[in-house]
């Protein structure tokens, strides 16, 4: 009986390793790819805080993600999908919120009413109300500030122009 040369069974076994990884690779690979859904977009004004990967919502329920972010005639288009077991309708509405007042952005997918005709896949979805931007609400807020500080000032003139007589 022969001695099978060491070299040899290091190289079955780097073989037989090889097959294996691409073996477990094509399985896996299999295992991640998901039916997407059906692919919507909505054409926003703004999408400031959203990027790809933020969730996508249908009453309130996590159910997709953004799939992508594009600039389109001055508008950020996006683009995302929706499970095919979800459905939607002509006069479904989307919308830019967020969790809490600083957190994560998100699109909420109001999905409509029943009675309307359904939505056909890569069918743009209308924008509900503009998302509130927190740089212009605090500029407003900051211009509030100086109007309520110029009809208050001439009330404390008055005053200190009653305490003056009193005194």
């Amino acid at each position: 009986m022969k001695k099978k040369n060491p070299e040899m069974v290091v190289g079955i076994f780097v073989v037989l390793g090889i097959l294996f990884f691409a073996w477990m690779t094509v399985k896996i690979e299999k295992i991640q790819i998901k039916d997407r859904g059906i692919l919507f977009s909505t054409s926003f004004e703004s999408a400031t805080g959203l990027d790809r990967a933020s969730p996508v919502r249908v009453a309130g329920i996590h159910v997709g993600n953004v799939e992508s972010l594009t600039l389109e005639e001055g508008r950020a288009k996006v683009a995302y999908s929706i499970p095919k077991n979800i459905a939607l309708y002509r006069d479904a509405k989307a919308f830019i919120r967020s969790e809490g007042f600083l957190g994560e952005k998100y699109i909420e997918i109001l999905p409509g009413t029943p009675g309307q005709p359904k939505l056909e896949p890569n069918t743009a979805i209308a924008q509900g109300a503009p998302p509130v931007d927190i740089e212009q609400f605090l500029t407003q807020i900051g211009a509030l500030r100086e109007d309520i500080q110029e009809v208050t000032r001439p009330l404390g003139e008055v005053i200190r122009s009653v305490d003056i007589r009193a005194g």
